[in-house]
């Protein structure tokens, strides 16, 4: 499974054929193979939800962060 969020792309893939059960979270910026994050768990569904994640937080914000009256 990829997952594709400009300039990120993340891979949700088995650890190895012999370990079904362990999942990757792969993401890398995209034209470059160096690993951004690295995730591994035991369900294909937590690596997907880690992957949404770690994209929406590594996804550039164009404003800067509100803050609530009151609360300097």
């Amino acid at each position: 499974m990829r997952i594709v969020q400009s300039p990120y792309q993340a891979r949700i893939l088995p650890q190895s054929v012999g370990a079904p059960n362990l999942w990757r979270c792969v993401i890398e910026q995209e034209g470059s193979q160096e690993v951004v994050v690295l995730h591994e768990t035991g369900r294909k569904e937590d690596a997907r939800c880690m992957a949404l994640l770690e994209l929406a937080r590594l996804e550039p914000t164009s404003t800067a962060p509100r803050r609530s009256p009151g609360h300097e």
